[in-house]
């Protein structure tokens, strides 16, 4: 099971959920070789063994898949926040260095297509309104969970860890030749200052 992508409950909708991480796959894998602009609907629906005609079922724009990967990752942060009653700062510090690592493990080609995630034109009506709801499900999470002590605004966390993990993504996006682990490392020591300097605020 690819742990990008959370389990769906029926076979209606594990079918459509492994359409969607074939398609996906095959489109970062032409991503990643010949560039977000140079790949076309026909090669993604090719390489991930589908038709023309069902590849614009699920994806009627090639930057749809874009907010696809954004909506798992979403559904991953939901889904730690939703599987425990007492989901600890590190555990949630401990999934986005996860993601930092997959993004890492893409290799050199898909570092660009972050600006098209975030700024394409034809991702905005989909895309934003996914940072939106990542969010507010991490700060009604965290809350909810009692993982931030009193003294320690939800919101104003989850807005400041959020943006920072996206900031030093988009760092690394346009980055000429970033070392080797260098997001990762660079957001272990940012997240994990952002969750120490919360839970000193939350002692005092």
């Amino acid at each position: 099971m690819d742990r990008r992508f959370p389990a769906p409950s029926s076979l209606r909708d594990r079918r459509r959920a492994e359409t969607t991480r074939e398609i996906t796959g095959a489109a970062l894998s032409l991503f990643a070789e010949k560039g977000f602009v140079a790949t076309t609907a026909a090669e993604i629906a090719q390489r991930a063994g589908v038709s023309r005609a069902t590849f614009f079922n699920y994806f009627p724009r090639k930057e749809l898949i874009l907010a696809a990967f954004a909506r798992a990752r979403v559904e991953r942060i939901q889904a730690l926040l939703s599987s425990h009653s007492d989901v600890t700062l590190d555990a949630l510090l401990g999934l986005f260095i996860e993601f930092a690592a997959e993004n890492e493990r893409f290799g050199e080609g898909p570092r660009c297509l972050l600006p098209h995630i975030l700024f394409h034109p034809a991702c905005q009506d989909a895309v934003q309104p996914l940072l939106r709801e990542a969010r507010q499900s991490l700060a009604e999470g965290l809350a909810r969970g009692g993982a931030l002590k009193p003294g320690v605004d939800a919101r104003l966390f989850a807005d400041s860890f959020f943006s920072l993990y996206v900031a030093t993504v988009l760092q690394w996006s346009v980055h000429p030749n970033p070392p080797k682990g260098w997001q990762t490392r660079t957001l272990r020591q940012r997240l994990g200052l952002l969750v120490r300097l919360a839970e000193k605020g939350a002692a005092r």
